[in-house]
């Protein structure tokens, strides 16, 4: 299982009908935890035929070959320098990591993780960190460093990889495609904030998604920033409100720059990103948190097949919204 301790900061909470039958199809609920976190899934099916088993079987296959909390995962195998042959679940992730690294110039790196274990954001133990530490890290980050071919890959001695921030959205894709093996037209899945909507609910309508304020704790009675509708699309939201630590008085957040190898620092609070695969939801949302609002305002309009809502702090200390215009008509309140 991955022990994840990076939460996905904006913890969204779908809003959902738990009663009521659409035709002969009975509402199946399905939760539990994985990947360090909890899943929540709900499908209507005939005969209310329950999936739990199957869905395990994805969970199982994701942990063996992505954890770098199992020892005897695949990734743990190749992070030990051990031979290895890559499964194609490895394949499909690696391969979309790097098509997010070159999009986003490097700002989404799957080799980071010495610098986020260093941290003490990763699977390994906090160390203390200067500058002349973080230089030295350095010198083992860089995802163009790695390369696979077929089912080999060479990675650099000291080099790690880690695709935490990528892998709960490959799930979320992996069991949506189960989900429509098995001839289901309505159902959704959110594996820790990462989530994956298609058709209808059990009152037949449009699945609603909340999503929570920009605020270390949660307001019940105030909560969400927003809620939308979400239809055959995914969705993943970053943020770096929740999950930090304060040492001497300053302040370290989990995302860290790739560029630099500290904690990002920009006025980003909360991205959330819609694509039609949660794989890559997941991927440019934590990408989007390293960028800044600038620079992903620009990538963002040069991707037709991305939506995004940016919350961040403007110069009087108020909170400022930036949303694409295809996401904004998804909102209702």
């Amino acid at each position: 299982m991955f022990l994840k301790k990076t939460l996905k900061l904006v913890v969204l909470f779908f809003l959902l009908s738990c009663g009521g039958e659409s035709n002969n199809e009975i509402l199946v609920i399905n939760s539990g935890k994985t990947q360090g976190t909890f899943y929540h899934i709900k499908y209507l099916i005939e005969d209310a035929k329950n999936l739990q088993n199957q869905i395990d079987s994805v969970l199982l296959c994701v942990d063996n070959s992505l954890s770098t909390y199992n020892s005897s995962s695949l990734i743990s195998k190749i992070n030990k320098g051990e031979e290895v042959v890559i499964d194609p679940l490895f394949q499909t992730v690696f391969n979309t990591a790097d098509t997010v690294y070159k999009k986003t110039k490097g700002a989404f790196d799957c080799s980071i993780a010495p610098l986020v274990n260093s941290w003490g954001f990763g699977f390994s133990n906090k160390e203390k960190m200067d500058t002349l530490k973080v230089n030295q890290l350095l010198q083992n980050i860089g995802y163009n460093k790695i390369s696979l071919k077929n089912d080999s890959i060479f990675l650099p001695s000291k080099m790690l990889l880690d695709f935490n921030s990528i892998a709960q959205g490959y799930t979320v894709d992996l069991i949506a495609n189960l989900f429509d093996l098995n001839g289901l037209n309505h159902y959704l899945i959110e594996i820790g904030g990462e989530i994956r909507a298609k058709g209808l609910n059990a009152d037949s309508e449009i699945w609603k998604i909340g999503v929570d304020k920009p605020s270390e704790k949660i307001n019940s009675q105030d909560r969400f920033q927003f809620i939308l509708e979400l239809d055959n699309k995914s969705l993943a939201t970053s943020g770096n409100y929740r999950k930090f630590y304060i040492e001497d008085g300053v302040r370290y957040s989990h995302v860290i720059n790739p560029f630099n190898g500290f904690p990002a620092k920009n006025k980003l609070l909360s991205v959330t990103v819609i694509h039609d695969e949660c794989i890559y939801a997941d991927a440019y949302a934590t990408a989007f948190m390293v960028m800044g609002l600038k620079n992903s305002k620009i990538l963002l309009e040069e991707n037709d097949n991305l939506e995004a809502y940016f919350i961040f702090s403007k110069d009087d200390g108020e909170l400022g919204k930036y949303v694409s215009k295809s996401f904004n008509k998804r909102i209702l309140n």
